[in-house]
């Protein structure tokens, strides 16, 4: 069985980014600039940002500032090397 590689590109870096079964809304990381992206178009394959949709109510607001050492991303799979 021959498994159908899709082709993307950072919206941060330009790095082609290769995906074997892209889901809408699957999210990778770039592993040229390890920016967050999510899948948001199947045909053709278009990749973009992933935004935090986080409301007031969601979280305290003396919770929301981030360091940057953690940036909430690091749980995403890396993209695959071409």
């Amino acid at each position: 069985m021959t498994v159908k590689k899709e082709f993307g590109y950072c919206p941060e870096c330009d790095s082609r980014i290769r995906l074997r079964t892209p889901r809408l809304g699957q999210r990778i990381q770039c592993r040229e600039c390890g920016t967050a992206l999510e899948v948001v178009e199947l045909t053709p394959l278009e990749l973009d940002w992933v935004f935090e949709d986080l409301s007031f109510d969601d979280e305290p607001r003396h919770n929301r500032s981030r360091s940057v050492a953690h940036d909430g991303y690091g749980d995403f799979p890396p993209a695959y090397e071409d």
